[in-house]
């Protein structure tokens, strides 16, 4: 059995890296319900992105600890639209996000080497570098601040030196990101949410 006096010690550090497949969730608008909207489709398309952070954890008993990761992530979310004119068009939006889950994690008993866990918990996260913020007629506008709830499932690898933790995490933004205007991206929107998939691979 590798390290198998790793549980004796209350905190952890560690880094991770992860990929990610994103997409806006859309809530349509009273206006293109009725047709009185210039758009009769509006379809959002996923985008893979990539984020890697830190990890401290704090061990609370056999089952539990808990954990907070600061990271940074990219995302690219689309969206495509038709007009009634005949016309299409995508609005593409490219984030980078200063992110910080805090997340309960509890873990199985110990099978050798091996140990399967779940986690979930919240994210809160801020754009930065961005000026989507700034009023515009040709751009769709998402607010810089989201908060998602997470969870997923993982294994806990233990090796000589290193307990590594391929994980997989849905997250849901429970945040409307939508700016509506009158801009025509977004009158026939009455909210964005964030969905994203992430693969990662922790080194504790």
């Amino acid at each position: 059995m590798h390290q198998p006096d790793y549980d004796e010690r209350s905190l952890h550090y560690g880094f991770f890296l992860a990929g990610n497949y994103t997409k806006f969730n859309r809530k349509y608008s009273q206006s293109f319900v009725n047709g009185s909207d210039t758009a009769f489709a509006i379809n959002p398309a996923g985008a893979p992105g990539f984020g890697l952070g830190f990890i401290a954890s704090y061990i609370l008993s056999k089952h539990f600890e808990v954990r907070v990761l600061p990271s940074g992530a990219f995302y690219e979310r689309s969206i495509n639209y038709r007009f009634n004119q005949g016309t299409e068009t995508e609005q593409r939006i490219e984030s980078t996000f200063l992110e910080l889950p805090l997340l309960v994690k509890y873990r199985s008993n110990r099978r050798g080497n091996v140990r399967m866990y779940m986690v979930g918990g919240f994210k809160p996260s801020l754009e930065i570098g961005s000026n989507r913020r700034e009023r515009s007629q040709d751009r769709l506008r998402t607010d810089n601040v989201d908060l998602t709830v997470e969870y997923g499932f993982g294994f806990d690898l233990f090796y000589s030196f290193v307990k590594v933790s391929p994980e997989l995490r849905f997250s849901h933004g429970i945040k409307n990101m939508l700016i509506s205007d009158s801009s025509p991206y977004s009158r026939g929107l009455d909210r964005l949410n964030s969905h994203t998939i992430s693969l990662s691979l922790f080194f504790e």
